[in-house]
């Protein structure tokens, strides 16, 4: 049984690391959202470097690599590939030039630029795969540890957090150069941290406490808004688990001390003065109203929910996911959650309502504060670390003792959440590749205008890519079965 178990652990981590590559190679320098502010901010995240970042003299500028800044040559432009990066030669040019697009004024915390600018050389496309790479292997390595630390009765509910919210956006994001990556990876982790925590005792709680400090500080060094999250998690994980006990009121000094490292983050970034104003008009429209804009936003809202599953699209939100994407993706996310409800005890109810209240709430302030249309101030990405964390919660439930899904449910579901995978890879690497809509067939062999330097063709990523997701998740799912008692196999409690 150990054998068996072992393989089945062994099977998933490889086909996980092997999506994550496919997904790192499946675009090109420069695709995730505002990747020129962020690679430069990495370039010169650890100081002046001569070469790759130099100081000009004048506050909020930099002389960097002209690849840093011209990269998204192709943005906006979903038909045409990334060839623009090899015809105009943007790699190869080393004399510096001046830009202002980079955190120079502490537009971001310091600590992610610090760290990956690890990775920063001249050769920018090699630094930018290794770093796609190292923020895949972070997501990685921060869910093994969370497994391990885990109770086997609640390692079923931290696999179907991220089974039912890592596709498309997530996926795409975590294997990218962006912030994002982090925030996506160690809010959720951080809160089941906390989780385990509270409600744990001796080295397990001891583990999760020290897992939950690391990611809160790697999260809150990352992005402004993550640093937010980790403190309303806390609050509440803290409410969900509360007891009256003297223990427990001790234990909740390391989430109070984790709360002042996080607004330390969040107040010395320019990100806690987000949408200070706004768009009140555009050509040809009428002045907004603060009314008229509340009342649109109101029944729009949810659209943000959805596009975290791939109704918006993915890079610079240029490339469009077939509706089988969403669909399926929300669909799932949609159902399970509504069983997962069922039953729930007043305490988690009440978490998931007001979970899903600041899922509405915050979002909503943020577009009336700057007079802002859903679609024009907030992307579902920022949204997307409360997304995974509701569902987190919400899985919770998957520990106790009566079946949520059946074995059969449970394998449908895997089995749409793996091709609605392979689809969404496809379609990002056929849009790097030779551009969408350019009628060049199924195989991403036939036009290549644009691939990196590597023995592996674009059709051959991707089936790896594929593959590589499917075993994850049925391995994983294997591995997570072999664990339980014939009393908790795949199953539900009273949470």
């Amino acid at each position: 049984m150990f054998a068996s178990k072992t393989r089945w652990a062994v099977l998933a981590l490889v086909g996980l690391f092997v999506a994550l590559g496919a997904w790192s190679l499946s675009s090109a320098v420069g695709a995730s959202p505002d990747d020129d502010f962020h690679m430069a901010s990495i370039w010169c995240g650890s100081g002046e470097k001569p070469g790759l970042c130099e100081a000009t003299g004048e506050e909020g500028h930099r002389l960097v690599l002209p690849g840093l800044v011209e990269a998204g040559c192709y943005v906006f432009e979903p038909a045409q590939s990334a060839e623009c990066q090899q015809r105009n030669h943007i790699f190869s040019q080393s004399e510096l030039i001046d830009s202002t697009r980079g955190s120079f004024t502490s537009n971001y915390p310091p600590v992610y630029y610090a760290i990956t600018s690890l990775f920063a050389s001249s050769d920018i496309p090699s630094s930018v795969i290794a770093i796609r790479i190292f923020n895949s292997l972070f997501f990685m390595g921060s869910l093994i540890a969370l497994m391990l630390i885990a109770p086997r009765r609640l390692r079923i509910s931290y696999f179907w957090m991220w089974a039912l919210t890592i596709v498309p956006l997530g996926i795409f994001l975590i294997a990218s150069t962006n912030p994002s990556s982090w925030a996506i990876t160690g809010v959720p982790i951080a809160w089941m941290a906390l989780y385990l925590f509270l409600t744990q005792s001796g080295k397990s709680s001891f583990a999760a406490g020290a897992l939950f400090l690391v990611e809160v500080f790697l999260v809150s060094g990352a992005r402004g808004d993550a640093a937010i999250y980790t403190i309303i998690g806390s609050v509440l994980i803290g409410f969900l688990t509360w007891q009256r006990s003297r223990s427990f009121a001790q234990k909740l000094i390391l989430p109070s001390a984790a709360a002042l490292i996080s607004l330390y983050f969040y107040a010395s970034s320019l990100q806690s003065t987000v949408a200070s104003s706004g768009m009140t008009s555009t050509d040809g429209e009428a002045p907004r109203t603060a009314l008229g804009v509340l009342a649109i936003n109101l029944v729009q809202l949810p659209e943000l929910w959805v596009g975290a599953f791939g109704f918006w699209p993915l890079g610079w939100l240029d490339t469009q996911m077939p509706a089988l994407v969403w669909v399926t993706i929300s669909g799932i996310f949609a159902a399970v959650v509504f069983l997962l409800v069922k039953g729930a005890t007043k305490r988690r109810a009440i978490t998931l309502l007001g979970l899903a209240a600041i899922l509405y709430l915050l979002p909503l302030y943020v577009l009336q504060k700057g007079l802002n249309h859903v679609g024009e101030q907030v992307q579902p990405r920022y949204l997307l670390p409360l997304i995974v964390g509701f569902a987190a919660i919400a899985c919770l439930k998957f520990s106790g003792t009566k079946p949520v899904l059946s074995n059969l449910q449970s394998w449908v579901i895997l089995a749409g959440i793996a091709i609605a995978n392979a689809l969404a890879l496809y379609v990002n690497t056929k849009r790097y590749v030779s551009g969408l809509n350019n009628g060049t067939g199924v195989s991403l062999d036939a036009n290549i205008e644009w691939w990196w330097n590597i023995p592996l063709s674009p059709m051959t990523v991707w089936i790896l890519g594929a593959l590589g997701f499917a075993v994850a998740v049925v391995a994983g799912f294997k591995w997570i079965q072999l664990q339980q008692d014939k009393s908790e196999t795949v199953i539900t409690g009273t949470i």
